[in-house]
Protein backbone atom coordinates (compact mmCIF):
# COMPACT_ATOMS: atom_id res chain seq x y z
CA UNK A 1 0.00 0.00 0.00
CA UNK A 2 1.06 3.49 -0.22
CA UNK A 3 0.98 5.53 2.91
CA UNK A 4 3.81 7.51 2.90
CA UNK A 5 5.27 10.24 0.12
CA UNK A 6 7.67 12.98 -0.92
CA UNK A 7 7.09 15.93 -2.76
CA UNK A 8 10.06 17.94 -2.41
CA UNK A 9 9.48 19.58 -5.94
CA UNK A 10 9.22 23.84 -5.65
CA UNK A 11 5.48 25.41 -6.71
CA UNK A 12 7.51 26.52 -10.00
CA UNK A 13 8.72 22.86 -10.80
CA UNK A 14 5.17 21.46 -10.39
CA UNK A 15 3.17 24.07 -11.72
CA UNK A 16 6.12 23.67 -15.25
CA UNK A 17 5.32 19.96 -14.98
CA UNK A 18 1.69 19.85 -15.43
CA UNK A 19 1.32 23.07 -17.32
CA UNK A 20 -1.22 24.17 -14.58
CA UNK A 21 -1.26 26.71 -11.57
CA UNK A 22 -1.50 26.64 -7.99
CA UNK A 23 -4.98 29.17 -6.85
CA UNK A 24 -3.65 32.50 -5.04
CA UNK A 25 -2.98 32.09 -1.77
CA UNK A 26 -2.26 27.99 -1.40
CA UNK A 27 0.24 27.14 1.04
CA UNK A 28 1.54 24.13 0.01
CA UNK A 29 4.98 23.86 1.23
CA UNK A 30 7.36 21.02 -0.24
CA UNK A 31 8.56 17.97 1.63
CA UNK A 32 10.50 14.98 2.03
CA UNK A 33 7.92 13.35 4.31
CA UNK A 34 4.17 12.99 4.28
CA UNK A 35 2.36 10.36 5.98
CA UNK A 36 -1.18 9.92 5.16
CA UNK A 37 -2.16 9.23 9.11
CA UNK A 38 -1.17 13.06 9.45
CA UNK A 39 -4.04 13.66 6.84
CA UNK A 40 -2.12 16.28 4.83
CA UNK A 41 -2.98 18.98 2.73
CA UNK A 42 -1.63 17.58 -0.68
CA UNK A 43 -1.56 18.91 -4.66
CA UNK A 44 -4.20 17.49 -6.64
CA UNK A 45 -5.59 17.97 -10.25
CA UNK A 46 -9.06 17.26 -11.03
CA UNK A 47 -11.22 17.19 -14.01
CA UNK A 48 -13.30 19.46 -12.91
CA UNK A 49 -10.27 22.34 -13.20
CA UNK A 50 -7.30 20.95 -15.22
CA UNK A 51 -5.23 24.13 -15.28
CA UNK A 52 -5.71 24.37 -11.61
CA UNK A 53 -3.65 22.70 -8.73
CA UNK A 54 -6.01 22.13 -6.07
CA UNK A 55 -5.11 21.47 -2.48
CA UNK A 56 -6.73 18.18 -0.86
CA UNK A 57 -6.52 16.10 2.31
CA UNK A 58 -5.00 13.08 2.28
CA UNK A 59 -7.99 10.18 3.29
CA UNK A 60 -11.30 10.18 1.21
CA UNK A 61 -14.62 11.18 2.86
CA UNK A 62 -17.46 10.15 0.67
CA UNK A 63 -19.87 12.39 0.16
CA UNK A 64 -22.84 10.48 1.98
CA UNK A 65 -21.01 10.08 5.51
CA UNK A 66 -23.40 11.86 7.99
CA UNK A 67 -21.40 13.38 10.58
CA UNK A 68 -17.76 14.30 11.48
CA UNK A 69 -17.49 11.39 13.52
CA UNK A 70 -18.01 8.95 10.95
CA UNK A 71 -15.83 10.93 8.91
CA UNK A 72 -13.25 10.66 11.40
CA UNK A 73 -13.73 7.60 11.04
CA UNK A 74 -13.60 6.38 7.47
CA UNK A 75 -10.84 8.57 6.06
CA UNK A 76 -8.53 6.53 8.25
CA UNK A 77 -9.57 3.46 5.65
CA UNK A 78 -9.78 5.28 2.87
CA UNK A 79 -5.88 6.27 2.09
CA UNK A 80 -5.68 3.78 -0.76
CA UNK A 81 -8.03 2.29 -2.79
CA UNK A 82 -7.79 -0.49 -4.72
CA UNK A 83 -8.00 -0.15 -8.51
CA UNK A 84 -9.86 -3.82 -8.87
CA UNK A 85 -12.56 -3.36 -6.17
CA UNK A 86 -13.29 0.51 -7.18
CA UNK A 87 -16.95 -0.02 -8.73
CA UNK A 88 -17.51 -2.37 -5.86
CA UNK A 89 -16.71 -0.36 -3.03
CA UNK A 90 -19.75 2.53 -1.53
CA UNK A 91 -16.86 5.03 -0.40
CA UNK A 92 -14.99 4.91 -4.28
CA UNK A 93 -18.08 3.72 -6.48
CA UNK A 94 -19.58 7.30 -7.23
CA UNK A 95 -16.22 8.78 -7.15
CA UNK A 96 -14.65 6.78 -9.91
CA UNK A 97 -17.08 7.34 -12.01
CA UNK A 98 -16.79 11.50 -12.47
CA UNK A 99 -14.15 12.32 -9.79
CA UNK A 100 -10.82 11.15 -10.56
CA UNK A 101 -7.45 13.32 -10.15
CA UNK A 102 -4.08 13.42 -10.57
CA UNK A 103 -2.18 13.27 -7.28
CA UNK A 104 0.82 15.12 -7.50
CA UNK A 105 3.94 13.44 -6.01
CA UNK A 106 7.97 13.24 -6.30
CA UNK A 107 8.68 9.67 -4.57
CA UNK A 108 7.14 7.16 -2.01
CA UNK A 109 7.87 4.84 0.83
CA UNK A 110 8.02 1.13 0.79
CA UNK A 111 9.76 -1.47 3.09
CA UNK A 112 10.65 -4.48 2.12
CA UNK A 113 10.84 -7.56 4.69
CA UNK A 114 14.09 -9.13 5.42
CA UNK A 115 15.02 -11.72 8.25
CA UNK A 116 12.11 -10.32 10.55
CA UNK A 117 13.16 -6.48 9.59
CA UNK A 118 11.44 -3.82 7.73
CA UNK A 119 14.00 -1.96 5.33
CA UNK A 120 12.78 1.28 3.49
CA UNK A 121 13.10 2.15 0.40
CA UNK A 122 12.74 5.44 -1.64
CA UNK A 123 11.01 4.66 -5.50
CA UNK A 124 10.87 7.35 -7.35
CA UNK A 125 11.26 8.13 -11.49
CA UNK A 126 14.47 7.85 -12.89
CA UNK A 127 14.65 11.32 -14.20
CA UNK A 128 13.20 12.56 -10.38
CA UNK A 129 10.90 14.88 -11.83
CA UNK A 130 7.34 15.23 -10.34
CA UNK A 131 4.70 12.84 -11.44
CA UNK A 132 1.22 12.16 -11.16
CA UNK A 133 -0.66 8.69 -9.10
CA UNK A 134 -4.20 7.98 -10.04
CA UNK A 135 -6.76 9.72 -7.20
CA UNK A 136 -9.92 9.91 -6.63
CA UNK A 137 -11.60 12.42 -4.62
CA UNK A 138 -14.65 13.59 -3.35
CA UNK A 139 -16.49 16.64 -1.54
CA UNK A 140 -18.22 16.53 1.83
CA UNK A 141 -20.48 18.49 3.27
CA UNK A 142 -20.11 18.98 7.44
CA UNK A 143 -23.72 19.38 8.11
CA UNK A 144 -22.54 20.76 11.61
CA UNK A 145 -20.15 23.49 10.58
CA UNK A 146 -20.98 23.94 6.77
CA UNK A 147 -17.59 23.61 5.63
CA UNK A 148 -16.78 21.75 2.32
CA UNK A 149 -13.86 19.09 2.91
CA UNK A 150 -11.95 17.95 0.18
CA UNK A 151 -10.32 14.66 0.16
CA UNK A 152 -8.66 12.05 -1.95
CA UNK A 153 -7.42 8.46 -2.09
CA UNK A 154 -4.81 6.97 -3.73
CA UNK A 155 -4.81 4.40 -6.28
CA UNK A 156 -3.14 0.81 -5.77
CA UNK A 157 -2.85 -2.44 -8.21
CA UNK A 158 -0.78 -5.51 -8.01
CA UNK A 159 2.86 -4.81 -7.78
CA UNK A 160 5.15 -4.68 -10.90
CA UNK A 161 8.13 -7.11 -10.36
CA UNK A 162 10.49 -4.29 -9.08
CA UNK A 163 7.65 -3.28 -6.51
CA UNK A 164 7.43 -6.94 -5.78
CA UNK A 165 10.61 -7.12 -4.41
CA UNK A 166 10.77 -4.63 -2.93
CA UNK A 167 6.90 -4.38 -0.66
CA UNK A 168 6.84 -8.70 -0.48
CA UNK A 169 4.40 -8.85 1.69
CA UNK A 170 1.37 -7.66 0.11
CA UNK A 171 2.94 -7.29 -3.22
CA UNK A 172 0.97 -3.58 -4.15
CA UNK A 173 2.18 -0.48 -5.41
CA UNK A 174 -0.07 2.74 -6.07
CA UNK A 175 -0.87 3.63 -9.35
CA UNK A 176 1.94 6.10 -11.18
CA UNK A 177 0.09 7.03 -14.26
CA UNK A 178 2.48 7.78 -17.56
CA UNK A 179 2.99 11.88 -18.85
CA UNK A 180 0.59 10.64 -22.03
CA UNK A 181 -2.21 9.69 -20.40
CA UNK A 182 -3.04 11.72 -17.19
CA UNK A 183 -5.39 14.00 -18.68
CA UNK A 184 -7.05 10.72 -20.08
CA UNK A 185 -7.53 9.51 -16.49
CA UNK A 186 -9.22 12.58 -15.10
CA UNK A 187 -11.63 13.39 -18.60
CA UNK A 188 -15.05 13.22 -17.24
CA UNK A 189 -16.14 12.53 -20.58
CA UNK A 190 -14.06 9.17 -21.04
CA UNK A 191 -16.36 5.98 -20.52
CA UNK A 192 -15.47 4.39 -17.15
CA UNK A 193 -14.33 0.84 -18.62
CA UNK A 194 -11.83 3.10 -20.64
CA UNK A 195 -10.70 4.80 -18.10
CA UNK A 196 -10.00 1.72 -15.60
CA UNK A 197 -8.14 -0.41 -18.29
CA UNK A 198 -5.31 2.68 -17.23
CA UNK A 199 -4.89 1.50 -13.93
CA UNK A 200 -1.77 -0.81 -14.50
CA UNK A 201 1.37 -1.42 -13.19
CA UNK A 202 4.24 1.41 -14.26
CA UNK A 203 7.23 -0.48 -16.28
CA UNK A 204 9.94 -0.52 -13.97
CA UNK A 205 11.58 0.78 -17.02
CA UNK A 206 10.82 4.37 -15.69
CA UNK A 207 11.60 3.37 -11.95
CA UNK A 208 14.26 4.38 -9.62
CA UNK A 209 14.72 2.59 -5.80
CA UNK A 210 16.75 2.56 -3.36
CA UNK A 211 16.95 1.74 0.40
CA UNK A 212 17.30 4.67 2.95
CA UNK A 213 17.95 4.60 6.19
CA UNK A 214 15.64 4.15 9.51
CA UNK A 215 14.95 7.59 9.85
CA UNK A 216 11.55 7.43 7.85
CA UNK A 217 10.85 4.84 10.16
CA UNK A 218 11.91 6.55 13.71
CA UNK A 219 8.60 8.34 15.40
CA UNK A 220 9.00 11.45 17.44
CA UNK A 221 11.70 12.63 15.53
CA UNK A 222 11.69 15.30 12.40
CA UNK A 223 11.30 13.02 9.13
CA UNK A 224 10.99 16.10 6.57
CA UNK A 225 14.63 16.79 5.97
CA UNK A 226 16.67 15.69 2.82
CA UNK A 227 18.31 12.78 4.70
CA UNK A 228 15.22 11.11 4.82
CA UNK A 229 15.40 10.04 0.91
CA UNK A 230 19.43 9.50 1.03
CA UNK A 231 20.68 6.03 -0.60
CA UNK A 232 21.71 4.12 2.59
CA UNK A 233 23.86 0.85 2.35
CA UNK A 234 22.63 -1.57 4.38
CA UNK A 235 25.69 -4.28 2.69
CA UNK A 236 27.41 -4.18 5.85
CA UNK A 237 24.72 -4.99 8.11
CA UNK A 238 23.75 -8.29 9.69
CA UNK A 239 20.88 -8.43 7.63
CA UNK A 240 22.88 -10.70 4.63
Amino acid sequence: MCFTVAIHATREEIESRFKARFLAGDEFTPGYYFSAFTLPLLPVITGQEENTIDLFHWGLIPFWVKDSASADSIRTKTFNAKAETLIEKPSFRNAVKSKRCLVISKGFFEWQSRQNEKIPHFIQLKGEEPFAFAGLYDNWHDPETGEIHNTFTIITTIASPLLAQIHNTKKRMPVILPKEVERDWIDPDRQLDRALELLVPVDDAELSAHTVSKLVSKQGVDRNVPEVIKPFDYSGSSLF
